[in-house]
């Protein structure tokens, strides 16, 4: 069963951020993921190291959905062409920027994307397959594209929304930090995800703690990325200084007591 039946099914899919441009990362510490999350919108991989990423995860069988930098078609088929499950695109406002982007997502009939892509050919040669399997996740992140959310999900070959909290908390007037990043957002997670439910599709998000995954979950998110890589990472060596420092305080000297 694909990622999009999956969803289609109503499973509940925790992803894995990857935002260091790792195939390392990939490849020892996705295992058992859902999905995983490739950025290209905020970090800088480059292609060859994009197209190994989405070949790491294929052979682990797991399905990468990559966020773009861009709305631009020839862009978005090129990531595509990569082999990946789908794209999940920025600051999509409107239905009609939702439309074109579906536009360059799916081959004839369904869609206007160019064929000719050997490893989307290697990974599935029947175009319909691929037309059935492709994910198409417009990123909610302004108050227009809330107000307009509705609209945009019930946009043929949309599969859910995901919301852009900490840009959407910018556009309201504050900026979240990654740990609270829906904070004051109430209202819009609200109508972003009975909007998805209305329409049947999927509501997703980002948490970056096992408290916040309890949460997103409850809120009615179902696809939801469990935080970067590099998030993990700061967390994780934050907690051995903090570990460090109390070792050091509990000490008579500034060395770690000895046996």
């Amino acid at each position: 069963m694909n990622l999009k039946q999956r969803i289609a099914r109503g499973d509940f899919l925790v992803g894995a951020g990857i935002y260091s441009n790792s195939v390392d990362v990939i490849d020892a510490a996705t295992r058992d993921m859902d999905w995983i999350w490739w950025e290209c919108q905020h970090a800088h991989a480059d292609w060859q190291t994009t197209i190994h990423a989405v070949r790491a995860a294929y052979g682990l069988k797991i399905p990468v959905l990559i966020r773009t930098w861009t709305h631009d078609p020839g862009t978005i088929e090129r990531l595509l062409d990569t082999g990946a499950e789908g794209i999940i695109v920025p600051m999509v406002d409107t239905a009609e920027q939702a439309r074109a982007v579906v536009r360059c997502c799916y081959y004839p009939p369904l869609g206007n994307r160019s064929f000719g892509s050997i490893r989307a050919e290697l990974v599935e040669p029947d175009l319909d397959a691929w037309n059935k399997r492709v994910i198409v996740i417009p990123q909610i992140e302004t108050p227009l594209g809330i107000a307009n959310c509705d609209e945009i999900v019930h946009v043929p070959g949309i599969d859910g929304l995901l919301i852009g909290a900490r840009d959407l908390s910018l556009r309201r007037g504050r900026l979240n930090s990654e740990l609270a990043d829906l904070e004051g957002l109430a209202e819009d997670v609200q109508l972003l995800v009975n909007s998805c439910r209305n329409a049947g599709k999927v509501a997703a998000a980002i948490a970056l703690t096992p408290k916040g995954l309890a949460e997103r979950f409850r809120q009615g998110f179902r696809l939801v990325c469990a935080g970067m890589d590099v998030d993990h990472l700061l967390l994780a060596y934050q907690g051995m200084r903090r570990t460090r420092d109390e070792i050091l305080k509990d000490s008579e000297a500034d060395t770690i007591p000895t046996r």
